[in-house]
């Protein structure tokens, strides 16, 4: 019996690689910058690996940096199946730790078994609903939720900001914004063999094969995907595209939410200002660059999770800029993102002459 899948052709393959060449083609811009710097690129990818994967300690920074990133990159992953133009993972993932924070000091005295899924379940509809802010609007309003999930970012700083400044504030250190101390039964356990590694990893894997298998193999994930792929043909077919959307961003925001409190109770053990600064952005471009897939986010979100830690190790060995550094990153997401802008243009462009040619061969069949 013969195979009846379609092969796969050149430019198919190409093109689906465009992320991972631009991610590639960010990091070689990177090293142009760090020659500028005065910097060896050969010492620069060195001491890069070095700070990723040089010993128990920089595999388990590489593992809890990856672990918001893996959970928030889900999220966006799921929203942009659907059509959602959902930009505001920075400031879902700061109501996310703010619920964190909520649990923790105004319900002191839950037990382990209780505190860390209160956590995570506020968290998640602390996101829900931040997102829900922007479905409103688009629904309400017609206000693109690109915009309004933008400006979210910036009150979800300034709310924390407040919250440690005022009624969430420390009582005994006063020297930097942050919250009194959590109780240990509301911490992530992590093991100190293993280079302090939190069980947030193990969250994360649990909610991409979840996100995966809803999104790839159930009748609603189709019917995300189809909305994302053509409205009109998704309600030709007895579905609904509005509350479709709307599902999508509401579990986005969740699964946002979700990675903030992790990040807040896995690597900290209270909530301070500024917690999760460009977590958000990092898990836009992780989502990207897995191709809008949570399964193809796993390896994106350890690709970055290396990168942060390797740099923060960097500027320390090396003695280079934060600025710098971030205008490294900076160049790898950009690259990213015109890479995936490539595929996604040659691809519609590809599928138009198509239909055109269709169009054509049947209108030449009917004059016949």
């Amino acid at each position: 019996m013969k195979d009846k899948r379609k092969k796969k052709s050149v430019l198919d393959v190409v093109l689906d690689m465009m992320p991972v060449i631009g991610a590639v083609i960010g990091m070689a811009i990177g090293a142009i910058f760090v020659m500028l710097w005065g910097i060896h690129p050969a010492t620069f990818f060195s001491e890069l690996i070095k700070g990723a994967f040089g010993g128990k300690l920089e595999i388990g920074s590489t593992l809890n940096c990856a672990v918001p990133l893996l959970i928030a990159g889900t999220g966006t992953a799921i929203a942009f199946r659907a059509g959602a133009n959902n930009i505001g993972q920075e400031g879902q993932l700061f109501v996310g730790g703010l619920a964190a924070a909520t649990i923790a000091l105004m319900m002191p005295s839950l037990p382990r078994a209780l505190g860390i899924p209160a956590i995570l379940v506020l968290s998640f509809v602390f996101g829900m609903a931040f997102a829900g802010i922007a479905v409103l609007f688009r629904l309400f309003k017609g206000v693109n939720e690109l915009l309004i999930t933008l400006l979210l970012n910036y009150i979800g700083s300034y709310l924390i900001s407040a919250m440690v400044n005022g009624p969430f504030q420390s009582s005994t250190n006063v020297s930097f914004p942050q919250t009194d101390t959590f109780g240990e039964q509301f911490l992530l356990k992590n093991w100190p063999q293993m280079g302090y590694v939190h069980s947030g990893i193990f969250i994360a894997i649990v909610v991409i094969a979840i996100f995966g298998y809803f999104l790839w193999y159930t009748p609603m994930g189709m019917r995300i995907r189809s909305a994302g792929l053509s409205p009109m043909a998704c309600k030709t077919a007895g579905n609904n595209p509005t509350i479709l959307f709307v599902a999508a961003m509401l579990i986005s925001g969740g699964l946002c939410g979700m990675a903030g409190s992790i990040e807040v109770i896995g690597k900290s053990d209270c909530l301070r200002q500024g917690f999760g600064t460009n977590l958000g952005f990092d898990s836009l471009a992780v989502a990207l660059l897995g191709g809008t897939n949570p399964f193809g986010v796993l390896p994106a979100g350890l690709f970055f999770g290396a990168l942060r830690a390797g740099m923060q190790t960097m500027q320390r060995s090396l003695g280079i800029p934060s600025a710098l550094l971030d205008l490294i990153k900076g160049s790898i997401m950009i690259s990213i993102m015109v890479g995936n802008a490539v595929k996604l243009h040659v691809r519609t462009k590809g599928y138009k002459k198509k239909k055109e040619k269709t169009v054509k061969t049947v209108s030449n069949e009917t004059s016949c």
